[in-house]
């Protein structure tokens, strides 16, 4: 599934493709790294979703290419080409999810953050494939939407078609050219071709919006992260102050108390002073009297 506009692999800083058996042989030859295996059981779980999503892209290319002539949304293709996109949607949000998930736990591993990286880059190229399949099946839908609204009107301008095929008033516009048309069994099955592919081309909108926004979200995803390992940095940094501040507040505390210890035992050595001398001035001369 190859096209001029595919997302470039340029940017990735990890290139090198692990196996993850060699990964295992390593771990137990390193003693048995069971975060390490259990880390890469996950990636391969994310390559697995990938390379089904890679397949449901194939399919909707395929159902798109099989309807695009036909104008009825009952047929069997129109309802298995809706099952694809609600699979790939929904398989969307899962991988979004699951490679979030093993990026942030590979920021501090250098052998994990490939690895997740790799996973990314992918989901990337296959995010931008579906993209590139969906706005050529909105042209060809459009053509197709043309070519019969000149069936009813064939002097019609540019304007004229643009305004049918893509604004809400579109319809009153083929409608009016509809009354003016003298082919008139011709025109409304054109009719309601236009109307089908105008359906079309609204749900088609919102797909590529979603995998627009999609395709940012997992661009930005490790900046985001890098944020979040920032964050973690300052809140230690911190923490880390205020214990130093605690032990500093633990140690004044403390030299306080010894200061204090200190002044009572030197109140107490004057008191016991003072009460020498007064044994000494009182009592010693009384009982030198009566002796």
């Amino acid at each position: 599934m190859s096209n001029n506009y595919s997302y470039s692999n340029n940017s990735n800083p990890y290139g090198q493709d692990y196996e993850l058996d060699s990964y295992n042989t390593q771990a137990a030859g390193a003693g048995g790294d069971d975060d390490f295996v259990s880390f890469m059981n996950n990636i391969q779980r994310i390559n697995e979703d990938l390379e089904n999503y890679k397949q449901l892209i194939e399919l909707i290319q395929f159902n798109q290419t099989k309807i695009v002539n036909e104008i009825s949304e009952e047929s069997s293709s129109r309802q298995q080409l809706d099952s694809l996109i609600a699979q790939a949607s929904s398989l969307q949000s899962k991988l979004k999810q699951n490679i979030k998930a093993a990026q942030l736990e590979a920021l501090h591993d250098n052998a994990k953050k490939a690895q997740a990286e790799n996973s990314r880059q992918t989901f990337l190229r296959l995010i931008q494939d579906y993209r590139v399949i969906e706005a050529n099946y909105r042209e060809s839908n459009k053509a197709q939407a043309a070519a019969q609204y000149k069936v009813v009107k064939p002097d019609a301008t540019e304007d004229e078609v643009y305004e049918a095929i893509n604004d809400v008033g579109g319809q009153q516009i083929f409608s009016q050219a509809l009354m003016n048309s003298s082919r008139r069994g011709e025109a409304k099955t054109a009719l309601q071709e236009v109307q089908t592919r105008h359906r079309e081309l609204q749900r088609l909108e919102k797909t590529m919006a979603e995998l627009t926004q999609l395709f940012h979200d997992m661009e930005e995803l490790v900046a985001e992260q890098n944020v979040q390992v920032e964050n973690i940095h300052q809140s230690v940094d911190n923490a880390q102050k205020d214990v130093e501040l605690g032990v500093g507040h633990t140690d004044t505390a403390a030299k306080s108390a010894r200061k204090a210890r200190n002044k009572k035992l030197w109140c107490y050595g004057i008191l016991t002073i003072i009460i020498i001398i007064i044994i000494v001035v009182i009592v010693v001369p009384i009982a030198v009297h009566f002796s």
